[in-house]
């Protein structure tokens, strides 16, 4: 009887992710799998931007966004002069901040939910590779992957304002 019962929990909890207590009345509850996700982006449309509280970045959503192509030079300087919702103190964001935005869980685009105005393909971060210094670090928003690219060659151009590095 054991035996059977521990085989019939086995089958259930494996399967089903269902759990089943020994000792008290039968019944099956169901677990919850899924982990929980702190949402922190707030959208604000009247300004075009996204802000994430978690990481205290405030993102650049506006049509440029989906559509300047830029090599990496003139994406450091558009970022540099950007006078955009208020504020002037814009940059091109590093790897780092610009993996926090990816949803891996997503696909084409692999960008978290909240932002409107996003190409699938490449956006540039002002990081360079320290083991190339032709190329430089550039997340591909379709599928979220980082890569590399020639400084010369274009990508799309989305910039940050904020102070990243006090979370970390």
């Amino acid at each position: 009887m054991i035996k059977k019962l521990l085989q019939i929990t086995l089958i259930a909890t494996t399967l089903f992710s269902y759990e089943i207590e020994i000792g008290k009345s039968p019944s099956i509850e169901k677990k919850d799998l899924q982990p929980k996700v702190k949402i922190s982006l707030e959208r604000d449309d009247a300004k075009d931007l996204v802000i994430d509280k978690g990481t205290g970045l405030m993102w650049q959503d506006d049509i440029e966004a989906k559509t300047i192509r830029k090599n990496r030079k003139d994406a450091i300087q558009y970022c540099r002069n950007l006078v955009f919702a208020g504020f002037d103190d814009w940059y091109l964001p590093r790897l780092k901040e610009l993996k926090t935005i990816v949803d891996e869980g997503r696909f084409n685009p692999a960008i978290r939910v909240g932002f409107k105005n996003i190409q699938s393909d490449h956006y540039w971060s002002s990081s360079p590779n320290l083991s190339d210094t032709i190329n430089v670090l550039n997340i591909d928003f379709k599928s979220g992957k980082t890569y590399n690219n020639s400084r010369a060659g274009k990508c799309y151009v989305r910039c940050v304002r904020g102070n990243y590095d006090r979370l970390i």
